[in-house]
């Protein structure tokens, strides 16, 4: 299991991903080059909004990747390395992973934005959705390697699709 730092200190943990240029905020390129690599997906995966378009990895931050890859391989273990197992259960569809946005209805930074957190099967696992469905062999792949699954969270945030790599 991993130490992941407080939501409050991931900036002082990963980096600070923000640059203002001309006044306007946004990521910074040097940070990302610096700071991202990419983890693979070791079954067939789509994104979750075009079933067309194939997904191979995750790009999150290099702190953890390798906690990601376990989880994943975990993950791909726990359902017999089967993808019919994985697809009737909505895993391989990927919501994203890193993506520099805010939190939704918040001014700060999305955990994404600092590549700590991946999302999976969306369209069953929405913000706010009060009863997520999500397989518990994903979510203790996830919690046994420390992430936080946001479908433990308040009803009303809740945030099925959701697991970082930070604290609340």
């Amino acid at each position: 299991m991993n130490n992941w730092p407080k939501q409050s200190a991931v900036a002082d943990f990963y980096g600070s991903n923000l640059k203002i240029t001309k006044g306007v905020a946004g990521p910074d390129p040097a940070w990302e080059k610096a700071n991202l690599v990419l983890v693979p997906i070791p079954w067939k995966a789509v994104a979750a909004w075009d079933a067309s378009l194939p997904i191979k990895s995750f790009r999150v931050h290099a702190k953890c990747a390798d906690s990601l890859g376990r989880v994943l391989g975990n993950i791909w273990d726990a359902f017999w390395r089967n993808q019919k197992n994985i697809e009737g259960a909505g895993i391989h569809l990927i919501g994203g992973g890193y993506n520099w946005r805010q939190m939704r209805g918040k001014a700060a930074l999305s955990m994404h934005a600092y590549g700590c957190a991946v999302d999976l099967d969306p369209a069953n696992n929405g913000l706010g959705d009060p009863t997520p469905d999500m397989d518990e062999r994903v979510v203790d792949a996830f919690e046994d390697e420390g992430w936080i699954w946001g479908g433990r969270w308040s009803p009303q945030r809740r945030d099925g699709m959701h697991f970082q790599a930070a604290i609340v």
